[in-house]
């Protein structure tokens, strides 16, 4: 699984404009956001963040499964000798770690703008969110890979099972949201192997 993980990523170095790109909108975002917070509440701050991870995962479902039948290496992953799990895994772990890297930058710049740095006790929920969306955002890649709408079929897909963990989300309700990300996760995890065969 990790040399999967380890290719990914030297792909995605490759392609310095789309991680200028990604970062650009993390910054803008998170000074679009504080600023909205100095005009209203700081109360915004929280869900305006948590939106914002979403989209990061909406973007980086595109380097998944989408990049690998764009770059026509598609059917050389499905040959490697490899469970098709353990290929759905090395993908969410990916995500994972480009989201969490991502929101990571978020976080900092959102409390530097902000000028609120209490945001950072939001971190543990930030790390199970991460996970929950890059499950999600790794299935909904897998799931459209080959559709020519994907490019709306993705953010629906992700938005969509996103829904179910609104309410624990913006609770900061840790125990409930990590009871949802382990039962999603373990249905998308069982659906994988059908999806990539």
């Amino acid at each position: 699984m990790i040399p999967l993980v380890v290719k990914d990523f030297k792909v995605e170095l490759r392609r310095k404009f789309e991680i200028l790109s990604s970062l650009t909108f993390v910054a803008v975002s998170s000074l679009i956001s504080a600023y909205a917070s100095f005009l209203t509440t700081k109360d915004i701050l929280v869900p305006s963040f948590f939106i914002i991870v979403v989209f990061i995962a909406v973007f980086t479902s595109t380097t998944s499964f989408i990049r690998e039948v764009d770059s026509k290496t598609i059917y050389g992953l499905k040959l490697i000798p490899t469970s098709p799990v353990i290929v759905f895994l090395s993908k969410t772990l990916f995500t994972f770690s480009l989201v969490i890297l991502q929101g990571l930058v978020e976080l900092l710049l959102l409390s530097i703008f902000s000028n609120d740095f209490n945001l950072i006790a939001i971190l543990p929920i930030f790390v199970v969110f991460s996970f929950y969306v890059a499950v999600v955002s790794a299935f909904s890649s897998a799931l459209v890979m080959f559709s020519e709408g994907r490019g709306f079929l993705i953010p629906m897909i992700v938005f969509i099972f996103t829904l179910p963990v609104v309410s624990p989300l913006l609770n900061m309700d840790l125990t409930t949201l990590l009871i949802e990300t382990v039962a999603i996760s373990l249905s998308i995890v069982s659906l994988s192997s059908y999806i990539l065969e």
